[in-house]
């Protein structure tokens, strides 16, 4: 063998030698931090690894089953973009089929979402209002000639009408985060409320988006202005119908609503389009959701067809960590594969089955309980593993892997991220990551990339934080842990890079 042979060889050997040892330091790191969090007897989870060549760096727990929270929009955001594709767009539809009127929905989650309208363009003015954008339909029809509408139909048959999931918590079922799913969906599937004092003892009610004038609010709070006294008004609604009830304190003027849940948005949009179309001068015998065995919808197109690219819903979904927008990915999927109503049921199969064809690896693949698309039940489980090997999916994946990294939150700037890592040194490293709660549980999972190029992926996954504040340790724990990836990715250049 030469001597430059020889050489070569040496280096090599150096360069094995220096990756493993840091390899193994970043191992004892992660124990320690793992052992330091005050979490007693909470489960701990964490899987890293190397996302160009799969390598499992660091496996703490990896292989057992645990609630991902939030983390579970990470699995539906990418079967969505393997399935539908990185250029799909939900469209929602007006059609006019003699003298009837049929909303033809797609299950399209940004559909009147008031923060999708801000950003919204029209007639050279950025942002609009949620009038404003159920008359862009009102006027075509206006515009269109139409003075007598025989009925007004919502055809929302795209998903079954399973409006919520038996697992997501009963008691929550009025908040913005368990938003019913349908359809058609319009403004997230809520009201939103803008209180203020009253005259007498009750505060003042009638202010609401989208308003209408068939709703009745029983008001059973006060509003009272003491100096103990607080704006801490809340919104119930009886299971199953519209009927609320206002309770706590309205002190002074709500500027950012108060949301609360709407049941059946697809008959509920039916009553609030008619009465709109009313209000326009076009008289409509009467407004329904269509039949499950009537004939597909067919007809003109009146007004603009109203679309969302699967881009802004993977973001919303992942980024903002909407619930609603996971929910109806999940079921849209389903549709687009099987041509049945979307439901949670179809739509677990065949994010399982995704997650079979892209790892595959039967082992990895099997270590997951679709639930839901969001990660709001309990019911949900993944391997800290499998999720690691799911994300180095999307790294080698120049279709869709672009679209799907750039969608999650990064660390410090945006999203559900933007208020934490403000104390991590992350040596230069950009973390774009999901994070996820609920009750008892905290995780973060997601990509860690040096300035070079160099990417990792990671998932940590805290169960059973039942005591008070171990939440917050659980978050302080994820950061360090990520800190400590970055910290050994840099290092390894270091030494890789020195004489």
């Amino acid at each position: 063998m030469s001597r430059l042979a020889h050489g070569a060889l040496g280096t090599l050997v150096i360069v094995y030698w220096l990756a493993a040892a840091a390899v193994a330091g970043l191992r004892d790191e992660v124990d320690v931090a793992i052992k330091r969090a005050p979490l007693a007897g909470a489960t701990v989870a964490v899987s890293i690894r190397d996302a160009e060549t799969g390598a499992a760096l660091v496996s703490f727990k990896a292989d057992e089953l645990l609630i991902p929270a939030s983390n579970m929009k990470l699995l539906t955001t990418g079967a969505a973009l393997h399935i539908l594709g990185a250029d799909f767009k939900f469209k929602t539809r007006l059609l006019r089929d003699g003298d009837r009127l049929i909303i033809v929905g797609d299950g399209d989650p940004g559909f009147g979402d008031p923060d999708l309208l801000k950003l919204m363009q029209l007639r050279g003015q950025q942002g609009i209002d949620i009038e404003t954008f159920i008359d862009l339909w009102v006027q075509a029809v206006v515009e269109s000639g139409m003075s007598d509408v025989s009925e007004v139909v919502v055809d929302d048959r795209i998903f079954d009408r399973q409006f919520v999931h038996p697992a997501w918590p009963i008691d929550q079922l009025n908040r913005r985060y368990c938003a019913e799913v349908s359809g058609f969906i319009f403004h997230l599937n809520v009201l939103h409320f803008y209180p203020s004092p009253g005259a007498g003892e009750r505060p003042e009610l009638t202010l609401f988006r989208p308003y209408v004038d068939w709703l009745h609010p029983m008001n059973r709070a006060t509003t009272r202005k003491s100096a103990h006294d607080r704006n801490d008004v809340w919104i119930a609604r009886k299971h199953n119908t519209n009927e609320l009830t206002f309770y706590g304190n309205v002190k002074h003027s709500y500027r950012a609503p108060v949301p609360v849940t709407t049941h059946d948005m697809p008959a509920f949009f039916a009553h609030l389009f008619a009465d709109r179309l009313a209000k326009a001068g076009v008289k409509v015998e009467r407004f329904r959701v269509a039949e499950s065995l009537e004939p597909a919808p067919s007809g003109d197109l009146v007004g603009p067809v109203i679309g969302t690219p699967i881009s802004t819903v993977i973001t919303r979904c992942n980024r903002q960590s909407q619930n609603l927008y996971a929910e109806s990915l999940i079921k849209r999927l389903a549709f687009s594969l099987t041509n049945d109503p979307g439901s949670w049921i179809n739509g677990s199969a065949v994010v399982r089955n995704v997650v079979h064809e892209r790892l595959k690896n039967p082992k990895l693949a099997a270590k997951i309980i679709v639930s839901d698309g969001s990660g709001l039940s309990r019911e949900n489980r993944i391997a800290a593993e499998t999720l690691t090997a799911w994300l180095n999916t999307f790294h080698h994946d120049e279709r869709i892997g672009p679209m799907f990294i750039d969608s999650l939150a990064h660390a410090g700037q945006s999203g559900t991220l933007a208020n934490r890592f403000s104390n991590a040194d992350l040596y230069g490293a950009t973390v774009h990551a999901k994070s996820g709660y609920i009750k008892y549980v905290s995780c973060l999972s997601g990509y860690i990339t040096m300035p070079d190029g160099r990417r990792r992926s990671f998932s940590i996954l805290a169960n059973g934080l039942r005591k008070p504040g171990t939440v917050s340790k659980a978050k302080k724990m994820q950061e360090r842990i990520v800190s400590l990836i970055a910290w050994d990715m840099s290092a390894v250049t270091s030494q890789l890079g020195s004489d």
